[in-house]
């Protein structure tokens, strides 16, 4: 039951399993491609499909085998089958690795005999034994998607190319110019993906939020520092403009204060140094704080040191 199950699921999902036929009506299928398949009933090529050949020479020698790789892929396709022909002036072969067959009708032509779901199959061709002139190849691979059979999903592209005859070969060095690799196709529909807008915004909400906090403690207390500075400012401009000054501090009171909030600033500013240094800008800063207001408060015991004493202070 399980077996049945699988072959009803697997048919119409690989679409043509035992390969594609070489005609369709009077014309080559290597030619024209699958018709059957792609956004519309008479099947167009599509870009999104890269098919790519490697191993083919810009020469050929006479009665010599060369290995061809053929590969074709597009974006959420689960499959792939082709169609290949030289026209019958050479000859193919290939090891059981593959599920390749020759297409009965059409000479000269091989096809996937089952679809490979890794998309990829090697061939060799033995070129003629005699000079017939340049040689034409025409080469249709289809990828699937698995779903209903032939359906809108399913797209094909041709690629068509020619090998010079041996008269014509070009003067080449290296070996790695012996043979090219021909493609054709959109390779960014296949392997560069679109990013999700979404994703994308997720992570730029996630940076401004990152970046908020990292530096909101940073600016949040110098901000404070500025606007504590802007109020003693403001304190001491009133004091003097209408307060008459500061108020009278005795010397037996004021040189003990002084002495306290002397050594807490030198202590503060030490600090200040070292934690800028040891732990941190932020530290450093907070602590560098402390001491400037330490420091306001030995300036505020010397200004009332020095501020003359009115009769209320000597009362």
């Amino acid at each position: 039951m399980i077996f049945f199950t699988l072959i009803l699921v697997a048919v119409p999902a690989l679409s043509m399993p035992n390969g594609p036929p070489g005609l369709q009506g009077d014309q080559l299928t290597s030619e024209i491609g699958c018709t059957c398949h792609g956004v519309n009933a008479a099947g167009t090529p599509s870009n999104d499909v890269l098919v790519q050949i490697s191993g083919v020479p810009e020469s050929y020698s006479l009665d010599t085998e060369y290995n061809f790789v053929i590969s074709g892929d597009a974006a959420d396709s689960v499959g792939a089958g082709f169609i290949f022909t030289d026209y019958g002036n050479g000859n193919f072969t290939w090891t059981e690795d593959f599920d390749i067959d020759f297409v009965s009708d059409v000479e000269g032509t091989i096809g996937h005999s089952l679809v490979s779901s890794e998309k990829t199959w090697t061939v060799t061709w033995t070129s003629p034994e005699t000079n017939i002139g340049d040689l034409h190849f025409s080469l249709v691979v289809n990828a699937v998607d698995g779903q209903n059979g032939a359906n809108e999903g399913d797209k094909w592209n041709i690629l068509s190319f020619t090998i010079s005859s041996p008269d014509q070969a070009v003067s080449q060095e290296g070996e790695a110019l012996d043979t090219r690799t021909l493609s054709v196709g959109d390779y960014d529909t296949l392997f560069v993906q679109v990013e999700d807008p979404e994703a994308i915004e997720r992570e730029h909400q996630m940076e401004l939020a990152q970046k908020y906090f990292d530096n909101g403690n940073l600016y949040y207390w110098p901000t404070l520092g500025i606007l504590i500075v802007g109020a003693i400012v403001q304190r001491e401009f009133y004091e003097r403009r209408f307060g008459g000054g500061p108020p009278h501090l005795d010397r037996e009171l004021a040189i003990p204060q002084a002495i306290r909030r002397g050594s807490l600033f030198l202590v503060l500013l030490y600090f200040s140094v070292y934690g800028y240094q040891n732990w941190g800008q932020v530290e450093g800063i907070l602590v560098g704080c402390l001491a400037a207001w330490a420091a306001y408060g030995l300036y505020r015991t010397w200004v009332q040191a020095i501020a003359p004493a009115k009769v209320p202070d000597m009362l």
